[in-house]
């Protein structure tokens, strides 16, 4: 198919001047992240697992509000479908979508209408409502990465306690390792979700071991230097990569493994970015 030069130079032009023309009165271009349901939906139940702790309220102001808060934007943004996308221009996707179902399962019973069109879609495209359908729908979307579908299920298994096999075991042991290693061991996971890595590898081995008795002595063994890891990669400002998700799973996954000093001080300086987000 030949293509028409002439054409061609035409649209480059109309898309240069139609980007100039966005350009403020300053000379540059201003814009925003949209509203994402999926950084909602994470923020929302990492909020509601941080009210299990002691101090939890005290330590974050305004946690119940803020909870309430995310709840409400989570229902008002539910695609006509009944799905979520991750922003609320976009169109309905299985991962957003168990990511807020699950969000609101402990307020399930006041938003019925929500779940039940929730579950729909879900059903629809995962063929049923039985976790290991979900789980296989959602690790089919990513294939061999569990970069995203080991938080996904990760967060559905601790909101509807789904039996822990269906989430896959992270060797968070790997962290241990000098970091020029890293490549050459392969981890399983994107070097960015090394937080993930740490933290939802340790939630699933206290959730169900491993039966190699091996494997298991060095988990054991490695717990604490990974957490020790994990604290010395958290920025100042609490969030990891400044991502609400990423923060928001990993907080998740410490409230829930057996904690430790080192846990314990991740947990409650990831939970400053909430406070941040809310300002």
């Amino acid at each position: 198919m030949a293509i028409d030069a002439a054409a061609l130079d035409e649209a480059l032009n109309a898309v240069r001047d139609r980007l100039l023309a966005e350009r403020n009165t300053a000379g540059h271009w201003s814009g925003e992240l949209s509203s994402s349901a999926l950084s909602t939906a994470t923020a929302v139940f990492a909020l509601h697992e941080l009210s299990r702790l002691p101090l939890s309220s005290s330590r974050i102001g305004g946690l119940d509000e803020l909870t309430k808060n995310g709840v409400q934007w989570l229902i008002a943004h539910q695609n006509p479908d009944g799905g979520w996308g991750d922003t609320i221009r976009s169109i309905s996707n299985i991962s957003t979508t168990v990511l807020c179902w699950s969000a609101l399962r402990p307020f399930g019973s006041q938003n019925a209408r929500v779940m039940a069109a929730a579950e729909a879609w879900i059903a629809k495209r995962a063929g049923s409502m039985m976790a290991g359908d979900i789980a296989s729908a959602i690790v089919q979307r990513y294939g061999k990465d569990k970069t995203f579908s080991v938080p996904i299920l990760t967060m559905a298994t601790l909101a509807w306690n789904w039996d822990w096999k269906l989430v896959p075991q992270l060797p968070f042991e790997l962290a241990a390792f000098p970091h020029r290693f890293w490549a050459a061991i392969r981890l399983p996971v994107v070097s960015y979700a090394l937080p993930a890595l740490i933290a939802m590898g340790q939630v699933r081995h206290a959730k169900r071991q491993t039966i190699n008795p091996l494997t298991r002595i060095v988990r054991r063994l490695t717990r604490r230097k990974t957490l020790r890891i994990l604290q010395s990669i958290q920025p100042e400002s609490g969030g990891f990569l400044e991502a609400t998700p990423l923060t928001s799973f990993v907080i998740m996954s410490l409230v829930h493994a057996p904690r430790t000093e080192e846990s314990e001080a991740v947990i409650h300086a990831g939970a400053a970015i909430f406070r941040w987000r809310k300002g």
